[in-house]
């Protein structure tokens, strides 16, 4: 009876491990986002997680007076094109996109004044699936320069 219990502890706690967030790791940020983030400077935090198509997060980042940002969204490619906009804390839509032409996954702005703002990034759900929800790596990152 031990050696089933056992066995069944081991099946249940495979089963939970987050496989997703081996993938999810600064090495993945560091190969694939990093370099997208020139010309500006890393600001050094790691925003990243595993999501699954048809989730939203959102993510409260604080900007500085007096300096240009980007904001750029890197996820893994099984994800398809990741929607996100930018917010103010009222909520009002600085910059959305899926409305901007070419449906960029970064945004380049300047800050007049210190301010907290929100990103909500959204995975969309693919037309067909096969019963298979994708999940993925996705990385907000910030990268800053003086103007």
């Amino acid at each position: 009876m031990k050696l089933k219990q056992l066995l069944f502890l081991a099946i249940f706690a495979a089963l939970f491990i987050p496989t997703g967030h081996a993938q999810c790791t600064k090495a993945f940020v560091k190969k694939q986002c990093m370099p997208r983030i020139s010309p500006f400077t890393s600001n050094g935090q790691l925003n990243s997680t595993v999501m699954l198509a048809g989730q939203t997060a959102e993510l409260m980042l604080n900007f500085s007076a007096g300096l240009n940002y980007r904001v750029l969204i890197c996820s893994q490619d099984v994800l398809g094109k990741v929607e996100f906009k930018l917010m103010d804390k009222e909520r009002n839509v600085l910059f959305q996109n899926t409305s901007a032409k070419g449906n960029p996954d970064f945004w380049d702005f300047n800050v007049k004044t210190t301010q907290q703002f929100i990103v909500e990034v959204s995975i969309p759900v693919p037309g067909k699936t096969n019963g298979i929800v994708p999940s993925g790596c996705v990385s907000v990152m910030v990268g800053f320069k003086d103007k």
